[in-house]
């Protein structure tokens, strides 16, 4: 019959048809291949960033709430049992102001003489204590001036101090102590001389009193900048600071023999360079900041920092590179000659290159990272002597200035905080060279040098 298909001819249009279909369904199985490749990469991203804001959660909780104790069985309060307790050591001799000698008169039961005997036992206690209010000392300076017909001249006593100050050495000094050792604020310093001393002092003398320290203090301040540019090593760190509401920062540069406090309106590697100068054999140690990275010098990075981003990654990692940590201080035990370098670095380059499959994976990757290039300077400490893998020296000796900028917020001017720069610098260096005294002992001589009394 006309226009009838035979069999062979039906399959073939069947088979040109499937293959038709075939084709297309491939082009679609390829578009939602890729599709789904899309998908997965965007929700690897979104499972990324889940774990970045669950650890920023993390750390806004541990900033406002303490966190509760899960230890079952929490560590006991006070000392082990067996240990040794405290007890307040005698005074010496020379230090006793006043002696009382309690002798019975009588029998406190028969209230007869007669029958008591010589001594059989002595017992001796002490008592010690402080004077609250101490009289005021005020001295009133008379000065006569003569006519000599010598000379021809109007001329005074020799013996005259100059400059004759308003405020004593003793106030200056418990201002000083009161503002940078006790932290307190204006206010306050100004209520405590007048609770202990019956002494009356305004806020803007007791400013006075700061700035005229600072002028006292140059001479001292200029020897502490030089000092921190010729010493072997460095501790360095930097923090936050306000001035009148504006962010500054303040900077700490710790040295063997001093201290130095530098505030300025940047965090930019300039003021490091000039407050260490150009010499090129010493060591700094820092936290991983990068202005200190092309500094003249060799670098050595803080350990501590790093461990402390390594537990944030909740990962085996933090365990291994803490494990690398307890080894680096066992070599420093030793002679720096017999320190093993070599078999911690390789340590290290294991770490970094280690798959880990717990934890944050990206947090991890970023720190790996940061040890493949920073590895030398993680170790420089074995090549020297008394040089601490860890920042904590410089951290602490900003710690004094972190609670006054919580307790009175920061400094009311520039020139107050410039004042601040120099007395802390100079104050903190002396007490940092004789740890075992006290603030009086070591700076009022000081002051009654610097003022011309001594």
């Amino acid at each position: 019959m006309r226009g009838q298909l035979t069999p062979e001819k039906r399959l073939e249009i069947s088979i040109t048809k499937l293959k038709k279909s075939v084709t297309i369904l491939r082009v679609i199985v390829k578009e939602l291949r890729n599709a789904l490749k899309d998908r997965d990469r965007h929700i690897q991203e979104l499972e990324l960033k889940l774990e970045d804001k669950e650890l920023q959660r993390k750390r806004l909780l541990e900033r406002f709430y303490k966190p509760s104790s899960e230890e079952p069985d929490p560590k006991p309060l006070g000392k082990k049992r067996g240990s040794l307790g405290y007890h307040r050591p005698a005074p010496k001799d020379e230090d006793i102001t006043e002696q009382i000698t309690l002798t019975p008169i009588c029998c406190p039961y028969c209230k007869r003489r007669d029958g008591l005997g010589s001594i059989k036992d002595t017992i001796i206690k002490y008592t010690e204590d402080i004077v609250i209010t101490p009289e005021q000392i005020v001295k009133k300076y008379i000065i006569t001036t003569h006519w000599c017909s010598n000379c021809k001249e109007y001329v005074r006593s020799d013996k005259v101090p100059a400059p004759l100050e308003r405020i004593g050495t003793n106030v200056m000094a418990y201002i000083l102590y009161a503002r940078y050792r006790l932290r307190l604020p204006y206010n306050k310093i100004k209520q405590s001389p007048k609770d202990l001393h019956h002494f009356e002092i305004s806020e803007g003398e007791i400013a006075l009193q700061l700035a005229r320290a600072k002028d006292l203090f140059k001479n001292d301040y200029e020897a502490v900048i030089e000092l921190i540019k010729i010493s072997d090593t460095v501790y360095c760190d930097e923090t936050g600071w306000r001035i009148k509401g504006k962010n500054f920062w303040i900077w700490v540069f710790v040295a063997a023999r001093g201290i130095r406090y530098v505030i300025e309106d940047t965090r930019g590697k300039g003021v490091a360079r000039d407050a260490l100068g150009e010499k090129q054999d010493r060591v700094l140690i820092s936290d991983f900041y990068a202005a200190y990275k092309n500094i003249p010098g060799e670098n050595q990075y803080c350990w501590v920092h790093l461990l402390r981003d390594s537990k944030d990654t909740e990962s085996v990692f933090h365990e291994d590179l803490k494990g690398i940590y307890h080894q680096l201080k066992q070599e420093l035990v030793r002679p720096r000659e017999k320190r093993a370098y070599g078999r911690l670095d390789k340590l290290l380059q294991n770490i970094s290159e280690k798959q880990y499959a717990d934890g944050v994976i990206q947090r991890i990757k970023v720190l790996q990272k940061r040890i493949t290039k920073t590895r030398p300077q993680l170790l420089t400490c074995l090549k020297y002597e008394r040089v601490l893998p860890e920042n904590n020296t410089a951290e602490r000796a900003l710690r004094n200035h972190v609670v006054m900028r919580k307790i009175f917020g920061g400094s009311r001017s520039l020139d107050g905080a410039k004042a601040m720069e120099v007395n802390t610098s100079v104050i903190d260096t002396f007490l940092h060279r004789q740890p075992d005294k006290g603030f009086f002992e070591v700076m009022l001589p000081k002051l009654k040098e610097l003022r011309g009394e001594a």
